[in-house]
């Protein structure tokens, strides 16, 4: 296999990673819609996609026996990490407008990067730092909006959670080598049901008198924007590295658009799509490698 085939396969990998993730923004606000509170969708949304990726492992034969001490460290993973993105980026939701989390969220590639750079000794390569430079500049165009609504609350929160998502993949991928991604997936999910469960308890926020719809919402947001997000993360940082695969990842926002438009009915301003080209640019230019690079 040449370095060239794992680019274009990882790239494609983390590309559908960034489409079943987007898929939350409507997926949850139907939810909301039908009386789901936020507590209880970040609980609903872990249970429900450990139990259909075990399940499934199950069914297929493919669940694997890890050692205990990757387990335990999986398992950690997904209760820290997870329990406290999804708490953080629910909440934001409530307090700070839509694009300005989005607009927060562009700053994950370059943290990233940066990491991988400063503590995981990846090589810095010119192309990657134009992709991330268009990938940050494309995200500022698409979400540019006057600070309007905005609260310090919704602010902090969204920096702690590109902080964490930073560092979860950083640390993470030490933890996920050598595992089917599938069964990371699985473990880290697991962690993050117990760690949400917890919070919506100790919060009060668990309630279950919601429309029966909600549980169908729910359901696909657990599964698709879920389960399979986090597989193909996974899948695509052991094919290409964490930073081409944060890059591509910012991908999402511009999927998360073109959805709220064309199912949610929302509208498209003529600023953000000059941000969709320049996001576009960046994924030309983390696929392209220079011919010597091939194995």
């Amino acid at each position: 296999m040449t370095f060239r085939s794992d680019l274009a396969k990882g790239t494609f990998v983390c590309v559908s990673s960034a489409i079943f993730y987007s898929g939350a923004v409507v997926f949850v606000r139907y939810a909301y819609r039908a009386g789901v509170s936020p507590g209880t969708a970040i609980f609903l949304r872990f249970v429900l996609a450990s139990a259909a990726l075990g399940l499934f492992l199950r069914l297929t034969g493919r669940w694997v026996k890890l050692p205990p001490a990757r387990i335990a460290a999986l398992f950690g993973l997904g209760f820290l990490a997870y329990t406290v993105l999804g708490v953080t980026w629910f909440w934001a939701l409530n307090t700070t407008p839509a694009w300005l989390v989005s607009l927060l969220l562009a700053l994950y590639p370059l943290l990233v990067n940066v990491g991988s750079w400063l503590f995981l000794r990846e090589p810095v390569r010119r192309l990657q730092v134009a992709a991330l430079f268009s990938v940050l500049v494309g995200g500022v165009v698409l979400f540019w909006q006057p600070f309007e609504g905005a609260t310090w609350t919704g602010v902090a929160l969204m920096l702690v959670n590109v902080v964490i998502n930073a560092l979860y993949v950083l640390v993470g991928q030490r933890w996920t080598q050598g595992v089917p991604p599938a069964m990371s997936a699985a473990w880290m999910i697991i962690g993050a049901a117990v760690g949400t469960c917890l919070y919506a308890v100790f919060f009060a926020q668990l309630s279950f008198s919601f429309d029966l719809v909600g549980w169908v919402w729910i359901a696909l947001f657990a599964v698709i924007s879920t389960v399979l997000s986090i597989m193909f993360l996974w899948w695509g940082i052991g094919l290409i590295g964490p930073s081409r695969a944060s890059i591509i990842g910012s991908l999402e926002p511009l999927f998360s658009i073109l959805l709220s438009v064309f199912i949610l009915g929302e509208r498209l301003s003529l600023l953000q799509l000059p941000g969709g080209v320049f996001i576009l640019t960046g994924m030309f230019l983390v696929q392209w490698q220079p011919n010597r690079l091939r194995a």
